[in-house]
C-alpha cells in the first residue's frame, strides 16, 4: 500500500502516463509581469514574452534541477516503500 503522500503516483500509474503535465508547470507572460512588478521593474507584454521564452529555451540549469528533483523523489519513494515492507 502506497502512503497517501504518494497517491499521485497511483494516478500516474493507472493512467499509464508517459509524461507529467501539471498546472504548476504552466507559465505565462502574466507570471513574468507579476514577478517584474514584485521587483519594481516595468515590462510590456512583448518584453515579458521574450523573457519567458528565453528562460525556458535550452535552459540546461532548469533541466538539471528537474532531474535532481526526480532523483530525490525516487529515493524518497524507495525509502517509503522499504518502510512499508518491514
Amino acid at each position: 500500500m502506497i502512503k497517501p503522500e504518494w497517491a499521485w503516483m497511483n494516478q500516474i500509474n493507472q493512467n499509464k502516463m508517459k509524461y507529467y503535465n501539471g498546472t504548476e508547470l504552466k507559465w505565462s507572460a502574466e507570471d513574468v509581469m507579476n514577478n517584474a512588478e514584485n521587483l519594481s521593474v516595468e515590462l510590456n507584454e512583448e518584453e515579458a514574452i521574450d523573457i519567458l521564452n528565453a528562460t525556458f529555451k535550452d535552459n540546461e540549469h532548469l533541466m538539471e534541477l528537474i532531474a535532481e528533483m526526480i532523483s530525490d523523489s525516487i529515493l524518497t519513494y524507495n525509502a517509503l516503500r522499504k518502510n512499508e515492507l518491514h
